[in-house]
């Protein structure tokens, strides 16, 4: 059996093809265990996304797999999932992803652009988190004066929660180091997800600098970007009462792979999040 599928980048910084965050899209996942799809993304190491081919261009039948784990909707996998099913099927204009266990999820194609992209974040419960900043610096490896005046938040949600910590400078993001032990500790007294978004705004007009971090199996890893990052960052913006606002975040430099996100809160306080997509190769594997 031969499974086809195509890696592509998602919040691209312009047309360059080694940005954004790479997703795994398989054309046609009918013929397929829940096993070889989890061997499949471990295989590539990558997030990936089984589409079941129907009849319909504007709905498409999905499964999200990471590395580790059966996953619901991701918003990098979700826009790169969209780019992929306009193109097989000849779409024009959004797509709507149905997910058996998580349901419906709307990806929009945003007008007027190749392939932009943009997603509604899901609902989150943010709440400003209890701790000092001697305990937020040492969490993030940084110096105590690094930690800014603003709260850092836990957000929860269907999608993804995690840490959300403002820190004054753009250099304080780029110095970030997290401390494995202390991100799963503070993580289970928080009931939360091991995560941390450190962020800092910029001197240019609109711009964020961000990086995020996750804790898989006890450890720590980096992502270039994150939609859902960017997600619970909006209801930050929200929870302090400063939107409307609209805001680029530049992330993944770090690592080699700059990323472009944009994020948008309106007067009603919803959020959404957006940013381009490139198809990079394809490939197929032998079953």
């Amino acid at each position: 059996m031969e499974i086809t599928y195509r890696l592509v980048n998602v919040f691209t910084d312009g047309d360059d093809p080694f940005s954004g965050n790479a997703v795994a899209i398989f054309e046609d996942g009918s013929e397929l265990s829940t096993y070889q799809m989890q061997a499949l993304s471990q295989e590539l190491n990558q997030e990936a996304v089984f589409i079941f081919p129907n009849d319909d261009p504007a709905n498409a039948q999905v499964r999200f797999f990471s590395p580790h784990q059966k996953k619901g909707f991701a918003g990098s996998a979700s826009l790169a999932t969209a780019h992929v099913v306009r193109d097989m099927m000849g779409s024009t204009g959004d797509v709507t992803l149905h997910e058996a266990q998580y349901g419906n999820y709307h990806v929009q194609h945003v007008a007027d652009s190749e392939n932009k992209w943009m997603f509604q974040g899901s609902q989150r419960q943010t709440r400003e988190l209890k701790a000092s900043p001697q305990i937020l610096a040492s969490l993030v490896g940084l110096s105590l004066d690094a930690i800014a005046a603003a709260p850092a938040t836990v957000s929860s949600t269907s999608g993804t929660g995690g840490i959300i910590l403002p820190v004054r400078t753009i250099d304080d993001v780029r110095e970030t180091r997290l401390d494995a032990r202390l991100l799963h500790s503070y993580a289970m007294l928080l009931n939360t997800v091991p995560s941390v978004y450190v962020w800092a705004e910029s001197d240019e007009d609109e711009v964020i600098h961000s990086r995020m971090f996750y804790g898989p199996r006890g450890g720590v890893l980096e992502v270039a970007a994150t939609g859902s990052g960017a997600a619970n960052l909006g209801a930050w913006f929200a929870s302090q009462g400063r939107g409307p606002i609209s805001r680029h975040i530049r992330q993944g430099r770090p690592l080699g792979r700059g990323s472009h996100v944009d994020l948008t809160v309106d007067e009603s306080g919803d959020i959404f999040v957006g940013g381009r997509t490139l198809e990079v190769s394809r490939g197929t594997f032998h079953i």
